[in-house]
């Protein structure tokens, strides 16, 4: 997706991945760089574990009527769409001035993103900055990416949870079909392309008064921005998906509808987005999802997707991570190889 650095960035690229990966950092981020993967690995599975943990005895009642075909459909999808937003966010970099090769990009979010179930936000962001950092890219351009990322991901997916609420737009929308939700739902994306360019200044402005401090978020060109956003709507769709097939993994016919599951996933999503005090939003994202599916599916198979969904999602994160790892460690023995 990103462009391959060239001419003397591809030789310095391939001498950083053979001296090791914090051999030409700042000596303040080495420490960052060296412990992070570890802590990140440990976060991730501690999450899983004590998902596993609190709540195997209802967690274990579904293993009976499992369907595997569909959790493992499921779970591809889920891991393209994760791929797939990841690559976007390393995409953005030029935006600041800086570029990241994409497996570079794969490592840094992958493995940062696991640090988010620590309490606090400070291991993600100094992870972001020190990890790209030793990438060769911008540590600005990684966390303030991450927080573009994040204002469109909140933008979109309110437009998405829009279009299945039809009672809150008049009593001319209450009779809507799901397809004309979903045309619905892509209005208001669109909308979303056009306006965010031009409501992005006021959101910097409103940002540094409340952080007292400079936040270099740019306005991106209107057809790669109107791409970025596409993509991201396509990321809630996929995640979304990957949802619903896992509740006919585990519930079969008594799973709820696709654009139920939908967007039911996308709102308590971002509710857990918005809840900054709980790490990774857990507790409160399963709360949100409890409370959207109950009305379609019931109390009971509602919990047991909410809490199946986390243990899935936390798991398919700490696999994708120790398939990065797992890479990582292969390219650079190889580089070694070539240097020697």
């Amino acid at each position: 997706m990103m462009a391959e650095l060239s001419g003397g960035r591809n030789r310095s690229y391939t001498a950083r991945r053979y001296h090791g990966p914090t051999s030409h950092v700042n000596p303040r981020w080495r420490p960052v760089v060296a412990v992070l993967p570890v802590v990140a690995l440990i976060a991730g599975g501690w999450g899983f574990y004590a998902i596993w943990h609190t709540y195997a005895s209802e967690l274990h009642g579904a293993s009976a009527g499992l369907r595997p075909s569909w959790l493992i459909a499921a779970s591809v999808l889920w891991l393209a769409t994760y791929v797939q937003l990841i690559l976007l966010w390393a995409a953005s970099f030029p935006w600041w001035g800086s570029r990241i090769q994409w497996f570079d990009g794969l490592r840094v979010f992958t493995l940062t993103n696991l640090t988010r179930y620590i309490p606090g936000t400070v291991w993600q962001f100094a992870g972001l900055a020190g990890m790209a950092k030793a990438a060769g890219a911008s540590a600005v351009a990684s966390s303030v990416g991450v927080i573009l990322l994040q204002i469109v991901t909140l933008a979109t997916g309110f437009a998405i949870c829009l279009s299945a609420t039809p009672r809150l737009l008049g009593s001319w929308a209450q009779d809507m079909s799901t397809n004309q939700q979903l045309l619905l739902a892509a209005a208001l994306v669109a909308l979303l392309v056009v306006a965010m360019p031009r409501l992005l200044p006021w959101i910097r402005r409103w940002t540094e008064r409340v952080l007292k401090k400079p936040l270099p978020l740019p306005v991106p060109p209107t057809g790669p921005f109107a791409m970025y956003a596409v993509r991201v709507s396509l990321g809630w769709v996929g995640y979304g998906l990957a949802f619903w097939m896992l509740t006919h993994a585990l519930l079969g016919d008594a799973a709820p509808s696709a654009w139920v599951a939908v967007t039911s996933y996308v709102a308590s999503y971002m509710v857990g987005l918005l809840a900054v005090l709980a790490p990774g939003g857990l507790v409160v994202r399963e709360g949100a999802l409890v409370v959207l599916l109950t009305p379609s599916i019931g109390a009971q198979p509602a919990l047991l997707m909410a809490l199946a969904a986390r243990l899935w999602q936390v798991g398919l994160e700490v696999v994708a991570a120790l398939a990065v790892v797992a890479v990582d460690a292969v390219r650079r023995r190889r580089a070694l190889a070539r240097g020697a």
